[in-house]
């Protein structure tokens, strides 16, 4: 009688009739659960972006939040609550300090901007350009363009829906991040509870490693944006730049986007100064190409020296995958997240070979 089945040459035997039924029928169930978890995945990218963000931001705030139930014997939801009260009150304090001279700046702007275009008219590589294509014509086409289109009713509409849509963000990101840090120890006793006891050790050394990279990283970053800005309030200050206040508070703001900011802060406070004069906007341009090679070479390395450190080519490829994924928040959250994968790598990895150990002295 012929066999009923075939050896594989690189597995046991298998039946000739091939896989039955009942396994296709699985295959097919489970590729069709994936593709549903994917595409619900896909609908609620705003809402796994917001959660993502509270995460991030209840462990930032959670070294704080421990200083203030050690020390004031604060039980936890005070503590989160007083983290909440400074931190609304150093926003209204800067609101209260710069929104002014924003405004004031704005009408001086507005005031200069005759004499602005009079320089440019009178710049003979300006006269040489407009003779050649028409620039300054072309020039006055556009800003009459984008003027048009500022003032049209579907931009207001457009720009209420997006102060709309920020507020609902904003709120639904400060009570997430408060509720995750109320129950933060809740949810990882949980999380561990699932593993088996001989895997607890591993998951939460990876876990405490994850959180010192988003709290450091979170440090570390506040510290270089305040070094910035002060230090460009200081040179503009010194030099005599219009609204320096206001250009040292962009730089500020812009030094939090990674790898590009320092540069895009920069480039406003340059061409101010070179509008007040070749020399001072030489002077400006100058101290940007300064302060960019500190801060790239001693600052960063200095503050940072707590986090884990990754490669540039590793921070370009994580900052360009989140920028396509979440747009500016992506760019804000890809490098500790690129962190914390890396934390994990570097864990199987060191452990890949080498038994699990259990702690008895661990808590799960």
């Amino acid at each position: 009688m012929p066999d009923s089945s075939a050896r594989l040459p690189w597995g046991p035997r298998v039946p000739d009739g091939g896989p039955s039924n009942r396994a296709i029928i699985r295959v097919v169930l489970l590729l069709l659960v994936i593709f549903a978890v994917l595409w619900a995945a896909w609908l609620s990218r705003q809402i796994i972006t917001w959660v993502l963000v509270s995460a991030l931001l209840a462990v930032a705030i959670d070294p704080l939040v421990n200083q203030f139930q050690r020390r004031l014997r604060f039980p936890r939801v005070l503590s989160i609550a007083a983290v909440y009260l400074v931190a609304f009150g150093v926003m209204t304090g800067i609101a209260a300090i710069f929104v002014p001279q924003l405004i004031t700046a704005g009408e001086q702007l507005v005031e200069d901007v005759p004499g602005y275009a009079d320089r440019l008219q009178e710049s003979r590589l300006v006269q040489d350009l407009d003779e050649r294509y028409g620039l300054l014509d072309e020039l006055e086409v556009k800003l009459t363009d984008a003027v048009s289109s500022v003032a049209g009713p579907s931009t207001a509409v457009d720009i209420t829906t997006r102060i709309a849509n920020g507020l609902v963000a904003a709120i639904t990101i400060a009570v997430v991040t408060f509720l995750l840090s109320l129950y933060g120890s809740e949810i990882r006793r949980w999380v561990m509870i699932q593993f088996s006891p001989d895997m607890r050790p591993r998951v939460s050394r990876v876990a405490d490693n994850m959180y010192r990279v988003i709290a450091g990283y979170v440090v570390g970053l506040l510290t270089i944006a305040t070094v910035a800005g002060s230090t460009a309030w200081i040179f503009l200050t010194t030099l005599g730049v219009p609204g320096a206040s206001v250009l040292a508070l962009w730089v500020g703001i812009m030094t939090l986007v990674p790898l590009v900011g320092a540069t895009l802060g920069g480039i406003p406070y340059v061409v101010v100064a070179f509008f007040v004069s070749l020399p001072v906007g030489i002077a400006a341009f100058v101290f940007l190409l300064i302060y960019q090679q500190v801060e790239n070479n001693f600052v960063q390395p200095l503050i940072q020296k707590r986090t884990v450190q990754l490669n540039p080519l590793w921070i370009i490829i994580a900052v360009l995958i989140g920028a396509k994924l979440l747009g500016l928040v992506g760019v804000l959250v890809a490098i500790p997240v690129a962190g914390m994968l890396q934390v994990t790598i570097q864990e199987f990895w060191r452990n890949r070979d080498a038994p699990a150990l259990t702690s008895r002295s661990s808590p799960y």
